[in-house]
């Protein structure tokens, strides 16, 4: 009785907080041992993060399995997502690509090694992700020392990625970051695409725990 009303629950949660087509974002959940399992294939990151905080709020839930995978912008093999992420890496002048280690299985990215700070760490991971082949990236890169992350890196980090990607014009968006790493957009752009490239330029970034998207649209 317990994980059909945990399921119910979580059912609820993705419809009313989502506001997807399910046709076109099958998310599947079963519950195992109080941990949710979630499957699936969405179109947006915003999609994927947001399930996952819709289940690991609920009440009674151990842990969330996430198998959840974005759509690809584009197919393409394992071997070439990987090349493409190692010369984003190698063309950064701030990283090093010689420390840095990329695998790729079926689409999902994992990043391993050493990094000399965070927001080489969220760098990486974007770089990863930008790839239209990427379905999931793992950021498990080390950073080497050891640095305190704050509110502050992260605004500064997202600004970075906004500022680098030339789908965005990083001048016209505002970036704020809450004590709970929740991230809040605002600002003007000419277009929808605009908005969503810089709502998931955001997603995007390592330890974000969510994301307001405030940018208003004017054409």
């Amino acid at each position: 009785m317990k994980k059909v009303r945990i399921l119910k629950k979580l059912k609820a949660l993705l419809t009313e907080n989502l506001h997807i087509n399910p046709a076109r974002n099958p998310i599947h959940i079963r519950l195992e041992e109080d941990n949710i399992v979630m499957e699936g294939i969405v179109e947006r990151v915003a999609y994927k993060k947001k399930a996952l905080l819709c289940a690991m709020g609920l009440e009674g839930v151990k842990g969330v399995v996430d198998r959840l995978r974005v759509k690809p912008a584009k197919k393409m093999g394992d071997k070439e997502i990987k090349n493409h992420i190692i010369d984003a890496i190698t063309e950064e002048p701030a990283l090093d690509a010689s420390t840095i280690e990329v695998e790729v299985k079926d689409g999902v990215v994992d990043l391993e090694g050493k990094v000399p700070s965070l927001s080489h760490k969220r760098l990486c991971g974007v770089f990863a992700w930008w790839v239209p082949g990427s379905t999931d990236v793992i950021n498990s890169l080390i950073v080497d020392p050891p640095e305190e992350d704050s509110p502050e890196e992260l605004e500064d980090a997202i600004r970075i990625v906004l500022e680098k990607d030339r789908l965005v014009d990083a001048s016209k968006i505002g970036v704020a970051v809450d004590e709970n790493w929740v991230v809040t957009l605002t600002g003007a752009v000419n277009s929808d695409a605009e908005s969503l490239a810089a709502e998931d330029d955001a997603w995007y970034v390592w330890g974000v725990n969510d994301v307001i998207n405030k940018i208003e649209i004017v054409k």
